[in-house]
Parts: structure tokens; C-alpha cells; sequence
């Protein structure tokens, strides 16, 4: 049975709600409480970007609680939104901060894996204004950041969590607009080196909605152990503190006092 559908996004993506088949998470919210069925025909609601767990499951029971509303309303996508785990592997603590979720294999042969975008309007990156109706780059690129770390944790070292990635570079190109609805990021290992001491890599992404690409990555990286590498970064850190501390005359800052 065909369902028209309307998008569900968080409430920071206000902007690109107006006047399309799309409701922030606040508007559904209200409209779950009104004792009146606002919905003429039946809906199939289709979660979006921005929109956090913890309000989504809130929506889910205030529906299942509204009969007459939930007779119209198809709400897998934000049940499923609701329910799963984002992906652990980031090397994030707060999973508000977690920008993928899990990671699947989808060709084998040439080592290629899809993770889907998952943005939390509570995340860091979206603490302040959010300008226009897209996603923002940085949304994007941190998207990324976290993909190569989740799928060469999970898939090359098994889920050893005691690495240190260390990016040697990262070249990003946007090609389109991304907004916040449902997206994937592609994952490609391009290059593998791996030996006892550490493991060096080349991966390509690219980010795609609606079978279009919003934007591509390639980056150069390294995994050490992290606790040979905590060592050498101490030494470094030293090093740099010492060099602005101690009298030279290669660096000399004038502090006003008055």
C-alpha cells in the first residue's frame, strides 16, 4: 500500500521544514497531543536529520497513545531511529556526538562498507546557528572523520579499542548541497599497510542522498598502539611547552598590563 510521506527532521532545520512535505520534531510532537486527527489520509513518516533519540521515542508514545492518530501514521523510520545504537566505534563518549551509525560490508571483493548519517540536533557541532536549510560542511566532514575510524576499528582490528589514529591528510570536495534528510556515507579502503608496530592507510567516501553525491573524502592515516604513541606525544608536548615558557630569541611575546 502507498503511503504519502512526510519528512521528519530536528527542530534546528526549522528553516528547510517550511512549506514542504516535512515537520520538525517539536511540530509532530504537538501534534501527537492534539485530541483531533489533523491527518486527512495516511502517512508514512520518514526520520530525517537532526532529530534526537530520546524525542523521537517521547513521539513514538505519545502516537501509540493517540488511536485515531496512529491509525493514520506509519512510524517505522523514527521507531528505528529510536531504537538503534549509533555506531561505537568512533571514539566518541557522547553518543549525541556520534554522527554514524553501524557500519555494513556491502561488497567484500573490493572492501567497500555504507554507513547511514545520523546528525542529533544536540550535537557539538550544531551548538550554534545553523545557516540555511542545509547541512553544514563541517557536519560533513566530521561525518567522515569518524566512518574511517569506526570501519578500520571494526573490520582490520577486530574492535581493538586501545588504537591512536593519526591523520597524515584529508582533501575534501562538495559537490552539492546536503540536507537534512536521510543519507550514507560510502567507505572505500584504497591503500593497506599493516604490520605489528602500526598500520597505515588510504580511504576514499563519499556522501550520497538520493543517489546524488553531496560530497567525497580522501584521507591519509596511521594506527599505532596507543601506548607507544602516548609517549612520543608526551615527549613532543614537552618540548612544544618548553619552547614558549623559556627565554629565546626566536620568541618573544609582549604581555599589556595595563
Amino acid at each position: 500500500m502507498e503511503f504519502n510521506k512526510i519528512v521528519v527532521v530536528g527542530d534546528k532545520y526549522s528553516e528547510y521544514a517550511k512549506g514542504k512535505k516535512a515537520l520538525t520534531i517539536s511540530q509532530l510532537e504537538l501534534l501527537a497531543k492534539l485530541p483531533d486527527n489533523l491527518f486527512p489520509d495516511e502517512y508514512e513518516l520518514i526520520a530525517g536529520q537532526g532529530v534526537c533519540k530520546h524525542k523521537a521515542k517521547k513521539v513514538i508514545d505519545d502516537i501509540g497513545n493517540n488511536q485515531r492518530l496512529k491509525s493514520k501514521l506509519k512510524t517505522c523510520s523514527v521507531e528505528k531511529l529510536a531504537s538503534e545504537h549509533k555506531n561505537r566505534h568512533t571514539h566518541k563518549w557522547d553518543e549525541r556526538n556520534i554522527l554514524i551509525g553501524q557500519a555494513e560490508k556491502v561488497d567484500h571483493k573490493l572492501d567497500m562498507y555504507a554507513l547511514p548519517l545520523v546528525i542529533d540536533d544536540n550535537c557539538e557541532l550544531m551548538g550554534d546557528h545553523q545557516t540555511g536549510q542545509h547541512v553544514q560542511g563541517m557536519l560533513v566532514v566530521e561525518a567522515c572523520r569518524q566512518a574511517f575510524i569506526a570501519v578500520t576499528e571494526e573490520f582490520v582490528y577486530q574492535k581493538q579499542s586501545d588504537k591512536y589514529y593519526v591523520i597524515n591528510s584529508m582533501s575534501i570536495d562538495f559537490a552539492n548541497f546536503l540536507f537534512p534528510l536521510p543519507a550514507i556515507v560510502h567507505f572505500e579502503f584504497v591503500e593497506k599497510d599493516v604490520n605489528e608496530r602500526r598500520g597505515r592507510f588510504k580511504a576514499r567516501m563519499s556522501v550520497m542522498q538520493n543517489q546524488t553525491k553531496s560530497a567525497s573524502m580522501d584521507v591519509s592515516f596511521s594506527v599505532y598502539s596507543a601506548k607507544s604513541i602516548q609517549a612520543k606525544e608526551w615527549e613532543l608536548a614537552e618540548s612544544a611547552t618548553e619552547a614558549v615558557v623559556s627565554p629565546s630569541d626566536h620568541f618573544n611575546m609582549e604581555q599589556d598590563c595595563a
